[in-house]
């Protein structure tokens, strides 16, 4: 402490109990990593010591059966206490996470065979300078002025379509729209579904408000509006699983469309047996 207040009276960066280190964080797992003979530091354990307090348990870590991030952050998620859920930035920083390794593990270029050699030379001829002006321009809005930048840009973009929330990825489900309606023709009814979660009991529900009884049900029983606010903006996830929930029902009850993880049925519902649909969220 006594260092810390001497830095704080020099004008120095001073008077945290906790600093921020040189170097980034890695972020891509310690589970059987040592530095030496100590193994490497968690960064969920260190990051989030309230969510751990016992500080074991971390994502990623060496188990005797191993477990995914994927699979930890889903358990964690519906953890009883809700203490996953409901903080502030853990959700916001695994999604981060997951959509760079996805960006990396897709990141891979794809030419045909008979464009191989010249593309390949091509775009081995790229220098830093290059894509240092390429960055330039595109933090201006600009077209890229190489065509060497821009040839590698168009497979870059291509593999990018298997990145959650890219704009690649956005162009990919519109070519699948344009292939299902060459196929199936154009679609008969385009609807928008907007669950309100703010107004809705089983939001509530999901979201742990334990005064209200869907069995009994009284409209006038329950939390307050600002009451209701709270609870939904407080647990993310239960917004999102509430609205998964409702689109599922809707289609399900209304439509005749039953999805499940390995295929999807159609039975008689409101407009007859669908033939297809194409549903994205916003």
């Amino acid at each position: 402490m006594s260092a810390l207040s001497n830095l704080w009276r020099l004008g120095k960066e001073g008077g945290y109990i906790v600093r921020h280190g040189g170097q980034p964080v890695n972020e891509f797992g310690s589970a059987g990593n040592t530095e030496g003979d100590e193994p490497l530091a968690n960064l969920w354990e260190r990051a989030y010591p309230f969510l751990f307090p016992h500080g074991i348990g971390g994502l990623e870590k060496k188990r005797p059966v191993p477990v995914t991030l994927r699979e930890h952050v889903r358990w964690c998620l519906r953890y009883h206490d809700r203490r996953f859920a409901r903080q502030e930035t853990f959700s916001f920083a695994i999604f981060g996470i997951l959509q760079k390794r996805e960006a990396l593990g897709s990141a891979r270029l794809q030419m045909r065979r008979k464009q191989f050699e010249r593309d390949a030379r091509t775009i081995m001829s790229i220098t830093s300078e290059q894509l240092q002006q390429a960055v330039s321009e595109e933090g201006r809005g600009e077209r890229f002025s190489d065509p060497a930048v821009r040839l590698l840009r168009s497979y870059v973009h291509a593999t990018s379509g298997r990145v959650t929330g890219t704009d690649a990825a956005r162009i990919r489900l519109r070519s699948q729209i344009w292939s299902t309606s060459l196929v199936m023709g154009p679609p008969s009814l385009w609807i928008t579904i907007n669950p309100s979660d703010l107004h809705d009991p089983i939001a509530q529900l999901f979201a742990g408000d334990s005064s209200i009884d869907m069995d009994a049900f009284v409209s006038t029983m329950g939390p307050d509006k600002d009451a209701r606010a709270v609870n939904v903006a407080r647990d993310p996830y239960a917004s999102a699983k509430f609205f998964h929930y409702i689109i599922r029902v809707i289609l399900r009850d209304l439509f005749g469309v039953t999805v499940t993880p390995f295929k999807t049925t159609s039975n008689m519902g409101i407009l007859g047996n669908v033939a297809a649909y194409f549903g994205t969220v916003e």
